[in-house]
């Protein structure tokens, strides 16, 4: 029987406990029934949880649970559920580590792009990359689109919406996707750029399917979503949906309670990185250190790796960190994260003064010199 396993930190204080935990996570993940209850003989057995191994760590327990491949119905709702769906309603585990099985890799497929098609797309072959946002919320759409052109016209590689930036009564959706849009091809023809606009298609439901066909038809040349709030199957629809073939960035709003520390949750390493990628994300943005975020370097570069290293016929994802990401702290940040990066840059695009194509240009200019 085919099977993917997960790795739980266990954080009790003596193997037996840590072993009765593991036991309850296998069937709780699985039958969540009276295993007692089911005779030897019934197939339903076959569908809980094997302990694979029970490491002692310094301060914690590790165990590897094998769950047969069947109980996700290769769905990335069901997946996520199997993971860590009951579990994640008790205290002390943790998920540090999935190992998917080839079927489910094959079903899920990962980035339609990737690095490799965003420096394609964005004719930038070598350097880092970056991308800019427009924002604040509250701007009126007139002037969101004068920020795109001027991004464009001054290099910027990607373009997009804020996070919170969605259907607002002071910013409809359909006016500024197609005011945005329209100036990036706009300043792309005039510049010989080639940069990408990203609209923010998060909603409700069904809406995300909606606003992304109609964001394609306006002129965006990327998607931007927030699979935290939406759920990481529609970030999984929209990479596999066919009539789209838009490059998606995932955007970590909500991701932080799972993260932070706390008495339970998932490894950021998957949850910001090897999750956004397996379901599709080519871009997928996670806080970097040293701003007013409190993650620490050593997380971030893993957040980085993951993104990029080998993972069966997956493509490599393009990691992209943001908040703390100023002019003067970029080559630091091109030292950790290496130049297969996307940095992304919002308020600081804004500290040297109002002309953000010269902005724009002087962080291109850093880059290009690191």
């Amino acid at each position: 029987m085919e099977t993917f396993s997960v790795t739980y930190a266990l954080y009790v204080p003596t193997y037996e406990e840590a072993k009765q935990v593991a036991w309850s996570i296998q069937v709780e993940q699985t039958i969540e029934f009276p295993y007692e209850l089911l005779g030897e003989s019934d197939p339903r057995r076959h569908m809980v949880g094997q302990l694979l191994s029970l490491i002692e760590k310094e301060d914690c327990f590790l165990a590897k649970i094998a769950y047969p491949v069947d109980t996700s119905g290769f769905e990335a709702t069901q997946f996520l559920n199997v993971v860590f769906g009951n579990s994640s309603l008790q205290p002390h585990i943790w998920v540090v580590d999935i190992e998917f099985s080839p079927s489910l890799l094959d079903v899920f497929k990962g980035p339609k792009f990737g690095m490799s098609g965003l420096r394609q797309l964005c004719h930038t072959p070598h350097r880092p990359m970056i991308q800019a946002v427009v924002k604040p919320m509250g701007t009126p759409n007139e002037e969101l689109a004068r920020m795109c052109y001027a991004y464009t016209m001054g290099g910027a590689d990607v373009i997009k919406d804020d996070h919170g930036l969605t259907n607002q009564p002071f910013s409809p959706f359909k006016d500024r996707v197609s005011r945005c849009a329209h100036a990036v091809q706009e300043a792309n023809a005039k510049s010989g750029h080639h940069t990408l606009y990203a609209a923010n298609v998060s909603g409700d439901g069904t809406d995300v399917l909606e606003r992304a066909h109609y964001a394609k038809e306006a002129g965006a040349t990327a998607l931007m979503v927030a699979p935290a709030l939406i759920g990481f199957g529609w970030l999984h629809r929209l990479a596999t949906e066919d009539s789209l073939n838009l490059p998606l960035i995932v955007h970590p709003a909500m991701m932080g309670g799972f993260v932070l520390p706390g008495t339970s949750g998932i490894s950021p390493t998957l949850w910001m990185g090897l999750l956004p990628r397996v379901f599709g994300g080519d871009m997928n943005i996670f806080v970097s250190y040293g701003g007013r975020f409190t993650f620490e370097p050593d997380v971030c570069r893993h957040i980085c790796e993951v993104n990029r290293r080998p993972l069966g016929n997956i493509l490599p994802s393009c990691p992209s960190p943001g908040g703390g990401v100023t002019e003067a702290r970029l080559p630091e940040l091109i030292d950790l994260y290496g130049k297969d990066t996307m940095f992304l840059v919002g308020g600081d695009m804004f500290r040297r003064g109002p002309n953000l194509i010269d902005n724009m240009k002087a962080f291109i200019d850093v880059l290009e010199r690191n």
